[in-house]
């Protein structure tokens, strides 16, 4: 990628993310996005298909750096209490990205995308997991418990109250998989 393009790419990616600190994913329009971020719409054309492709690739490479300060997806079923923490700890220090990416309608994804690529790294590491039922149910329920806690109780608090919230998330996780996984 030329420096040309990367320039092109940076001004749409941080216009994109401007924008979508107040308004929906819905109504961003190309137009609009291309005059905060000064370029063309056949510019935009060239790089992406739709802004809601650029959501997309915004979206997944916050997941994968989640998913990386995780290191070891099997360390959800090996260290569940451990391993829940470092997730929500994650979520807590990329709030302002998380909030901007996931708002207006697009909060579901955020959990969604943890889950699936959380079921990704796993079979990967261990591929006798996939089609596991007690897998499905038990990731499903860690992360999208685990979020909805989150986002109840912890996100808008003071960060020592948040801290106690991703720890009791943890033991949660801890006893849950524990009991799953006998």
């Amino acid at each position: 990628m030329d420096l040309r393009e990367k320039k092109t790419r940076r001004a749409l990616r941080t216009a994109f993310k401007e924008l979508r600190r107040t308004t929906p994913l819905e109504r961003v329009a190309v137009k609009t996005l291309c005059e905060r971020a000064e370029v063309g719409k056949a510019t935009f054309y060239l790089h992406y298909h739709s802004v809601y492709d650029l959501s997309h690739e915004l979206q997944n490479e916050v997941v994968d750096e989640m998913m990386n300060d995780l290191a070891d997806p099997m360390a959800l079923l090996e260290r569940p209490a451990e391993a829940t923490r470092a997730l929500f700890s994650s979520v807590a220090a990329r709030r302002e990205e998380l909030d901007t990416l996931f708002s207006q309608g697009q909060e579901h994804v955020l959990a969604e995308s943890l889950e699936r690529e959380l079921r990704r790294r796993i079979e990967e590491a261990a591929p006798e997991r996939r089609g596991d039922v007690r897998l499905d149910v038990l990731l499903t329920y860690l992360v999208e418990g685990g979020y909805h806690s989150y986002m109840r109780l912890a996100r808008s608090s003071e960060p020592e109250h948040a801290d106690r919230v991703i720890e009791a998330i943890g033991e949660a996780s801890e006893a849950v998989v524990r009991t799953m996984l006998r």
